[in-house]
């Protein structure tokens, strides 16, 4: 594997030159100094890692050829979906870069009643943009050449009403009162959805809403977890239960 890697996202082809993106450019050329002769991985999210090869450099637009290209494989055998509520400040990016890191398959951010987050349909896009650039910077970090998927923000019961079209996933809930230890579960044979609150947890009414719909309430213990801790707990347990932490 080649130490520096990008994320390009256009298509990669061998023997193909190709521009770098402007932000890569500044990094490639102004942080780590690369020039012509030197190499470095880029990856588009297809499963392959490209190596790529510097054969021109100007102020504005560094050209590289690609050279060769092999699979990548540093997904987790176990699919999770984490159904996060949006959270305050910089924790929705905390929370997906290290989500990331422990090998999601993709996340859910839930609008619920106690979101302190309020977004239009402008800043809905925006930030939207922005965690898809937190993801693809994590995967850059890791290794990983598949990108999961950011999706756009949904109210928990308009989702709930989607999720419930999927009945063979494994549906957990995280909640601090009386509920089932996450590691008491059976293994799932399919995918897993978690759901976690914002700051002020989900409301009655929400995990009424959610138990309706086959998910389990599951929690890790005696203590009460912040929601950009939470979901990094539940990730690195499901992992080493079931995932590539076993």
């Amino acid at each position: 594997m080649e130490e520096n890697r990008f994320y390009h996202s256009e298509n990669l082809e061998l023997k193909h030159v190709v521009e770098l993106g402007a932000q890569t450019h500044i990094h490639a050329t102004k942080v780590l100094r690369l020039k012509v002769g030197d190499q470095f991985a880029l990856f588009n999210g297809d499963g392959f890692d490209y190596v790529a090869k510097v054969i021109e450099v100007s102020k504005h637009k560094t050209s590289v050829e690609i050279i060769d290209k092999y699979e990548v494989n540093h997904e987790s055998p176990l699919k999770i979906t984490l159904a996060q509520g949006l959270a305050a400040g910089d924790k929705m990016d905390w929370i997906i870069q290290k989500a990331v890191e422990l090998g999601v398959h993709a996340i859910q951010p839930l609008l619920t009643e106690r979101s302190i987050i309020k977004l239009d349909q402008e800043r809905t896009d925006k930030k939207l943009e922005h965690w898809k650039t937190v993801a693809i910077s994590a995967c850059e970090q890791t290794g990983r050449s598949v990108v999961p998927a950011i999706l756009s923000p949904l109210h928990l019961n308009q989702w709930l009403s989607k999720e419930i079209l999927t009945t063979d996933n494994l549906k957990l809930i995280l909640t601090p009162s009386k509920a089932q230890n996450i590691n008491h579960l059976n293994k799932p044979s399919n995918s897993i959805v978690f759901m976690v609150g914002p700051e002020g947890g989900f409301s009655e009414k929400e995990m009424a809403l959610a138990t309706n719909h086959a998910f389990i309430p599951v929690n890790f213990g005696q203590r009460i977890l912040r929601t950009e801790t939470a979901p990094i707990v539940a990730l690195s347990i499901l992992q080493n239960l079931w995932g590539d932490f076993a």
